[in-house]
């Protein structure tokens, strides 16, 4: 997946989310929210365009890490119920 800072400010960052779709920008958003910020994403076209992921918080860079890395543990949690 291919990150771009869209804007990134003290509280708040947005971030596109090149190569992805609803998918993992629901998700992001649903983890985000969880490792206490608030988070929100838009998607201009449903087939061509990029999510991208707004984030607040107090430290938004530490909620993504604790989103990223829970979205990890959840992939390799759910490949293990099948091997």
């Amino acid at each position: 997946m291919e990150v771009k800072m869209l804007s990134k400010k003290d509280n708040e960052w947005v971030v596109e989310l090149t190569s992805e779709d609803h998918t993992m920008a629901n998700l992001l958003r649903e983890l985000s929210w969880e490792n206490g910020g608030e988070a929100a994403y838009k998607l201009e076209h449903p087939l061509l365009g990029k999510p991208q992921l707004k984030v607040m918080a107090k430290s938004p860079k530490k909620v993504l890490e604790a989103s990223s890395k829970q979205m990890i543990k959840m992939s390799n949690d759910f490949e293990k119920a099948f091997k």
